[in-house]
C-alpha cells in the first residue's frame, strides 16, 4: 500500500546516491544514468519504463535496472510494464490518445511509449473498463429490483422466498453522438432506471471499422474479400450501416430486445426526448408481446420545446422587437420558466395544470382596466403581483409600475394561443405527471466523452472502454476505478485510495449543497443577471457579424 511512484529528476537522483559508499570499493562517487541505447544502439527504454545504471566513477562498478517492476501475472513472453498499464488507464481517465503521452513525454524529458505498444496496453485497459462495467450493471440491476421491492410488497415477499419474477420498471433513454451534428461514426444508447438513477444498460453504435478499412485499401479480388469478411464478421466493429440519427432508434431496439434475457427487466415505461424516433421503433418492435411501452416525456424538453415554440412564433409573426405588449426574447424566457413551474408544481392534478399553464397568457393580457388574475395561482409562493399583495393585505401595484409584469397586448397573446393548445394538451401534460428529467442521462453522456473527447477521433473499442467506465462512475463512484485497477493486477497504493476517497466525498457533498433551497434560488439568479448582461451588450453594439456588413 506505500506509495509505487514519483517523478524524480535524474540529476536528484544522483545528488541524493553520490555520498553513497559503493558496494565494491566502499568509497562514495556513485552515479544514476539512464541508458539509451545498448552497444548494438537498439532503445532501451520500453514506453515509460526506463532502464537505469549505477555506476562507481572510482572503481566502474555498475548495475542495471529497470525503473519499474514488469507485471508478472502474464504468461505472455514479453511481460508489459507496470508503469506503461498505468499510464494507458490514465490515456482513458482523461480522454488522452497516444500523441498525447508524447507530448507528455516531450515536455518532461523522457520518451514515451512507441504506437505498437501502446496500443497493446490500450486494448487490455479496455477489456478491464468493459468487464467492470459488465459488474457493475448486473450489480445496478440487483439494487433496482430491492428498491422496487420496498415500494411492491408483493415482490418483496416473491424475493424473500426466493422467488424472481420478470420486472417492469420505468426507465429513461437518450441516445449521444461522439461527434457534433450527425456525422458521427459512433453513438451510444442508455437506458436509466427511473426510480433509483442507475444505469441499467447501454450500447455502443459504430458506422467503422479500422481493419475493414486496411483490407478494402488493399484492392484483394472479391473472391478473397468476401472470404476475408466472412472469417472477419464477428470481430468487425461496424455494427450499423445507417445515417448517424438512426443509431439511437437502433440503440433503442437492441435494449429494448435483450432487457428480459439481460436482466429479467421489462422497460415499460419510457422517458424520451419529445422529438426522439426510438419510441416509435420501440413500438414498431413490440419488444413485449402483450405488454405495451408507454411513453413518458422530459418536464426539461418539453419547457425548451415551449420557449422555443414562442421565439419562432415571435419571428413569424414579427410579434417580437421594441414597444408596450410585444414578444420580446425577455418575456419568452419568463413565459417558458411559467411553463415549467405549472407542470412541476400541479403533478398530480392534470386540471390545474392546465388551468395554471393557461393562466400564465392571462396574466400577461392583463392591465389596470381589465385584469384577468383571479386564473392565477393563489398559493402564499405565487409568481402573481397582483395576487401576492392581496395576500399581504395590500392594495396591488399598478400593472404599469409592477416590475415583474410581462404585459402582451390581446393581438400578441392571440397570436399565441395556438402554441399554448398545443403545449397543454392532455396528452402531453399525462406524459409529463411522472415530473421527471434526462438530466442524469445528460450527467452520464458528459462522463461519456470526458473520457473519449468529442474532438478527437478514437475507435470503437476506446468508445466502449469510455461507456463502461463512465457508468461504473456514475453508479457506484470514483472509487471504482479500483475495479478495473485490480483486474490489471495493478497495485493500489494508499495515495490512490485516499485520492478517489476524496473525490468521492467532494462529489456527494456538491451533490448535497446543489440541491438545497438556496443553491437553486442563487442558480436562478446567476441565470438570470447573465441573461441581462448579455440583452444589455446586444442593445448597446447592435448588429456586428452579418452577411454583407464588411
Amino acid at each position: 500500500m506505500e506509495q509505487d511512484y514519483t517523478i524524480v529528476s535524474v540529476h536528484q537522483l544522483t545528488r541524493l546516491v553520490c555520498e553513497a559508499l559503493c558496494p565494491e570499493c566502499l568509497e562514495p562517487g556513485l552515479d544514476v544514468s539512464v541508458v539509451e541505447k545498448n552497444a548494438d544502439g537498439e532503445k532501451e527504454n520500453k514506453g515509460f519504463a526506463s532502464k537505469l545504471k549505477l555506476r562507481c566513477s572510482g572503481c566502474g562498478y555498475e548495475k542495471m535496472g529497470m525503473s519499474s517492476p514488469r507485471e508478472n501475472h502474464t504468461e505472455q513472453k514479453n511481460k508489459p510494464f507496470d508503469i506503461n498499464t498505468r499510464m494507458a488507464l490514465f490515456s482513458h481517465e482523461i480522454g488522452a490518445s497516444h500523441a498525447s503521452l508524447q507530448k507528455f513525454g516531450a515536455v518532461m524529458g523522457m520518451p514515451a511509449p512507441v504506437l505498437q505498444s501502446f496500443q497493446a496496453a490500450d486494448k487490455r485497459v479496455t477489456e478491464a473498463e468493459i468487464g467492470a462495467g459488465e459488474e457493475a450493471l448486473f450489480q445496478s440491476a440487483t439494487h433496482i429490483r430491492k428498491a422496487y421491492a420496498e415500494v411492491d410488497p408483493d415482490l418483496q415477499e416473491e424475493i424473500n422466498h426466493g422467488e424472481m419474477r420478470t420486472m417492469d420498471i420505468s426507465v429513461s433513454f437518450d441516445g449521444t453522438w461522439q461527434k457534433r451534428g450527425f456525422t458521427s461514426l459512433y453513438g451510444v444508447g442508455v437506458v436509466i432506471d427511473v426510480l433509483t438513477g442507475l444505469v441499467v444498460d447501454f450500447h455502443v453504435m459504430s458506422k467503422y471499422c479500422h481493419t475493414c478499412k486496411l483490407h478494402e485499401a488493399q484492392n484483394l479480388p472479391a473472391e478473397e474479400m468476401e472470404a476475408w469478411r466472412a472469417a472477419h464478421a464477428p470481430k468487425c466493429c461496424q455494427n450499423h450501416v445507417a445515417s448517424s440519427k438512426a443509431m439511437e432508434q437502433e440503440a433503442a431496439k437492441v435494449l429494448w430486445g435483450r432487457s428480459i434475457r439481460m436482466h429479467d427487466f421489462r422497460y415499460t415505461e419510457m422517458l424520451c426526448d419529445g422529438d426522439s424516433s426510438a419510441f416509435k421503433a420501440v413500438v414498431e418492435l413490440d419488444p413485449y408481446p402483450g405488454v405495451q411501452v408507454e411513453k413518458l416525456d422530459c418536464v426539461n424538453h418539453a419547457h425548451k420545446r415551449m420557449g422555443t415554440a414562442l421565439r419562432k412564433l415571435a419571428k413569424a409573426e414579427r410579434l417580437g422587437g421594441k414597444g408596450v405588449g410585444r414578444l420580446t426574447e425577455g418575456k419568452c424566457d419568463s413565459i417558458q420558466k411559467y411553463y415549467r413551474g405549472a407542470i412541476v408544481n400541479n403533478l398530480d392534478n392534470i386540471d390545474k395544470m392546465r388551468s395554471s399553464i393557461w393562466s400564465t397568457l392571462y396574466h400577461c393580457m392583463s392591465t389596470d382596466e381589465r385584469h384577468f388574475h383571479h386564473r392565477c395561482p393563489t398559493s402564499p409562493d405565487t409568481w402573481c403581483f397582483y395576487q401576492r399583495a392581496l395576500i399581504a393585505g395590500t392594495e396591488p401595484p399598478s400593472h404599469n409600475d409592477a416590475p415583474s409584469h410581462t404585459f402582451l397586448t390581446p393581438q400578441v397573446a392571440e397570436k399565441m394561443v395556438p402554441v399554448f393548445r398545443r403545449m397543454s394538451d392532455e396528452a402531453l401534460l399525462k406524459r409529463m405527471q411522472h415530473g421527471g428529467t434526462q438530466n442524469t442521462n445528460e450527467s452520464l453522456n458528459n462522463l461519456v466523452w470526458l473520457r473519449c473527447p468529442k474532438t478527437v477521433f478514437m475507435g470503437k473499442g476506446r468508445v466502449d472502454g469510455a461507456t463502461a467506465r463512465a457508468v461504473t462512475t456514475f453508479n457506484e463512484g470514483a472509487f471504482e476505478v479500483t475495479r478495473v485497477m485490480n483486474k490489471l493486477y495493478v497495485d493500489l497504493t494508499l495515495s490512490t485510495l485516499e485520492s478517489l476517497g476524496k473525490r468521492d466525498h467532494r462529489r456527494i457533498s456538491q451533490a448535497d449543497a446543489a440541491v438545497t433551497a438556496r443553491a437553486r434560488d442563487q442558480r436562478r439568479d446567476y441565470a438570470r443577471q447573465r441573461r441581462l448582461a448579455v440583452r444589455a451588450e446586444h442593445a448597446q453594439e447592435g448588429q456586428v457579424y452579418g452577411p454583407g456588413m464588411a
